[in-house]
C-alpha cells in the first residue's frame, strides 16, 4: 500500500484567484509566489499544490493582521 498522500494540483489562474493577483504575476513568481512548488506538466503547463497555496494565503493574511495591529511597525 502506498502511503503518499494525493495532493490537489491547480493552475496559475486558480492560484491567482485565491491570493488576489493576476495569473501572470503567479507565473512570474511575483507577490511572494516564487516560494510555491511548481509542477511542470509538459513544456507549457505549470501546476501548483492547492494545500501549499492555501497555507501561503493564510500566512499572508496573518502577516497583514499583525501589521494592522501594530501601529508602530511600518
Amino acid at each position: 500500500m502506498n502511503s503518499i498522500k494525493e495532493k490537489t494540483r491547480i493552475d496559475a489562474k486558480r492560484v491567482a484567484q485565491i491570493i488576489g493577483c493576476s495569473p501572470k504575476t503567479v507565473l512570474n513568481g511575483g507577490a511572494g509566489t516564487g516560494q510555491l512548488t511548481r509542477i511542470r506538466n509538459g513544456t507549457h503547463q505549470v501546476r501548483f499544490i492547492l494545500e501549499e497555496v492555501l497555507a501561503f494565503a493564510e500566512r499572508q493574511e496573518e502577516q497583514a493582521h499583525i501589521r494592522l495591529d501594530d501601529p508602530q511597525r511600518k
